[in-house]
């Protein structure tokens, strides 16, 4: 990860943010994802994984399930990602050529929009 990548990522999900590799699966640790408004968690620990994953074409992570505003729970997939166990929505259609902020930002538009 470039130094600006990282520049802009610990600027919008906090200090610490870290590249981190599992085998051959790049991973985005982000230390403080904040979540659409009246989502529940507020703020979560994040994991991005930033190219095809489990059918996807780009995975975010959370540490926990996330609560949309609504109240409904989406449907979401288990990992054990870097030793925790990871919770990911089914939201596909991230295209992983997008610079490593825009991609977790859109993943982040799609709770808002379905909140």
């Amino acid at each position: 990860m470039l130094p600006q990548e990282t520049a802009v990522l610990e600027e919008l999900f906090g200090t610490g943010v870290a590249e981190r590799y599992e085998s051959d699966l790049r991973m985005i640790a982000l230390p403080a994802v904040p979540l659409p408004e009246g989502c529940r968690p507020a703020t979560a620990m994040g994991i991005y994984v930033p190219h095809q994953y489990m059918g996807y074409n780009t995975r975010l992570f959370f540490e926990s399930p996330i609560t949309l505003r609504s109240g409904v729970q989406p449907p979401h997939t288990v990992a054990v990602l870097l030793g925790r166990t990871m919770y990911a929505a089914s939201i596909n259609g991230i295209p992983a050529n997008l610079p490593l902020h825009q991609g977790v930002l859109a993943h982040l538009r799609r709770y808002e929009l379905a909140a």
